[in-house]
């Protein structure tokens, strides 16, 4: 009679028939004796399927092979599929894209064993495929501050921070504390371990931490078909969290458990809302609108004292999005992330203390919104990094006319100060390479507004292959220093989207004749190279074509290094002499 496996790990795959099988092996390399493994494929399209039968017929008695007869629609469907089709005392998960550490199992156990805790977690580590072997931040673990030492918690309510931690796959659980316990996945609904980790938190007679690493979670930012972890910038996915949530405060509410549902709203406030602000600023303003009024709809639910307990920013995002005022919150949001954030905001005094925008009398708002503590009014203005928001846009009259407002905080800029200012055009590859041309600007108000006008043709001269991209810079003299800012959308910006400046690309026209404006990633402007006309297109294709040809990537070099060396000598038309301002 074949014994009971000690352990059953639950892959679950959906059209991965590529790396399906190496999920299975660290499944299968366990150092632990007596582990069986149960795929479950939902429903895919691929050879998914025929790959999890050969895994199973290669290892009888090991490995068996799960077929949903339809897509399950998410993760919780087939993980409730293998925890039926499984056998072994303990059950663990793992997603068909990432990897067991080889102890795994054997050092979760041990824990459990030892301490007769009902679930036991360790360590898991995000291993970001983009950045290469070696570099930093490729390997980044998850609340590692959770994981410093060996520890055993008797109740939630013990160390409620256990709901910073929600993953399903880096623990390991008893199968009768589940069945007693009741405990499934939801199905049909994305983010189904936040509900179920705190399921089997508040149920757990014993939850142990283990300080080892267990688990590897492989992420492909880059990937052509992105997890459902980098898709949080959807509506959907931000609908699916929020569903989740309010669940999960049903569930604490049921239990009478008010103290565990405001640390809940805490851990909202500090991380999961966080990551759905990420990038909305390049979505369209539609969406971005119907995003945030959907966040906002939710966080009128929080206990109002959990925005005084977050963390400050994180905490004025959240209730600047209660309050309506998104671009307030989206300031917030990217400030606090970013490693060299822009100020978006207007920062205020008041008594003597300064604020994240206007705290309007309100007494919650002043508590929340007041950012003393972060000293930005002690960081000089080139730390402050003030947004510089695009006003005009445009080609008219042979003239490309360009305008827009830099923020100047709490007046560090004085009225009185000699103004000077250049916009300057910068290929992303060489930077080097420059072109500038005069602006005019002025104080108005709490803002510098400035100006330029002059003809892109003769400021900027591409070289048409090697610089396909040109960043945007806004250079101001103080009178103490210069203010370097990049441009870009903001309140009150037209599109910066589409707009063609006309230019005479050094080596052939053919290659390209106009710059079109677009937004990067981070809501800035930026041009691309481009041709005008199906025409101009379809020689631009031939161009590029034959330049990406070995020859053609030797001449590139060529140019390139030139084109740098000649930079060094002289300067471009347009940086220096007299023009239209």
């Amino acid at each position: 009679m074949r014994a009971r496996p000690r352990v059953s790990v639950v892959v679950i795959a959906y059209n991965d028939e590529r790396r399906l099988p190496r999920a299975v092996a660290s499944a299968l390399g366990q150092s632990l004796g007596g582990v069986q493994t149960v795929i479950v494929d939902d429903a895919s399209t691929d050879g998914t399927g025929r790959v999890a039968d050969r895994l199973a017929a290669a290892h009888p008695g090991r490995v068996a092979a799960v077929h949903l007869p339809s897509n399950s629609g998410g993760c919780g469907g087939p993980r409730n599929a293998g925890i039926e089709r499984s056998d072994g005392r303990y059950l663990m998960f793992l997603d068909s894209d990432d990897l067991l550490d080889r102890h795994a199992c054997l050092n979760l156990v041990a824990a459990a064993e030892d301490t007769g805790a009902d679930l036991v977690s360790g360590l898991c580590e995000r291993i970001f495929l983009d950045v290469p072997e070696g570099g930093p931040d490729r390997v980044r673990p998850w609340f590692p501050w959770l994981y410093r030492r060996s520890v055993l918690y008797g109740s939630l309510g013990e160390y409620p921070n256990l709901l910073y931690d929600t993953l399903s796959t880096n623990k390991v659980y008893r199968r009768d504390f589940l069945e007693r316990a009741g405990l499934r996945f939801i199905e049909r609904l994305h983010y189904e371990d936040l509900l179920f980790t705190a399921e089997a938190y508040l149920a757990a007679e014993g939850t142990a931490l283990i300080p080892h690493r267990v688990y590897s979670w492989l992420v492909q930012e880059g990937a052509a078909a992105p997890s459902i972890s980098n898709r949080r910038a959807e509506t959907a996915s931000l609908a699916d969290r929020l569903e989740i949530h309010r669940r999960i405060d049903a569930l604490f509410a049921g239990r009478g458990a008010h103290e565990l549902k405001r640390a809940k709203d805490v851990k909202f406030v500090n991380h999961d809302l966080p990551l759905h602000l990420r990038d909305l600023r390049a979505r369209d303003p539609a969406h971005r609108a119907r995003f945030l009024d959907l966040a906002s709809a939710y966080l009128a639910e929080l206990d109002p004292r959990a925005f005084e307990t977050a963390q400050t920013l994180p905490a004025i995002a959240a209730f600047l999005l209660r309050e309506g005022d998104h671009e307030g919150a989206l300031a917030a949001a990217e400030y606090d992330r970013a490693e060299r954030p822009e100020l978006r905001v207007h920062l205020r005094e008041r008594d003597g203390r300064i604020y994240w925008g206007d705290p309007a009398g309100d007494a919650l708002a002043r508590r929340v919104l007041d950012v003393t503590g972060l000293r930005l009014h002690k960081r000089s203005l080139k730390k402050l990094r003030p947004a510089n928001t695009v006003t005009r846009l445009e080609m008219r009259d042979g003239l490309a006319r360009v305008a827009g407002t830099v923020l100047n905080p709490l007046g560090r800029i004085p009225p009185g100060a000699a103004l000077t200012a250049a916009l300057e055009f910068r290929d992303r590859r060489r930077p080097s390479r420059t072109a500038r041309t005069p602006a005019r600007v002025e104080h108005r108000g709490d803002v510098l507004a400035w100006s330029a006008e002059f003809d892109p043709a003769r400021r900027i001269r591409p070289i048409g292959l090697t610089d396909p991209v040109w960043d945007v810079r806004l250079r101001v003299g103080t009178g103490r220093g210069e203010l370097v800012t990049r441009p870009g959308a903001g309140p009150g910006s037209p599109p910066l989207d589409g707009v063609a400046f006309p230019v005479r690309p050094r080596l052939t026209r053919f290659a390209a004749d106009r710059l079109l404006s677009y937004t990067t990633a981070g809501g800035h402007l930026a041009f691309a190279l481009d041709s005008a006309g199906t025409r101009g297109r379809l020689a631009r294709a031939i161009v590029l074509g034959a330049a990406t040809s070995r020859p053609g990537r030797l001449a590139r070099r060529f140019l390139g290094a030139a084109a740098t060396r000649g930079t060094a000598a002289r300067r471009l038309p347009g940086r220096s002499g007299r023009g239209r301002t």
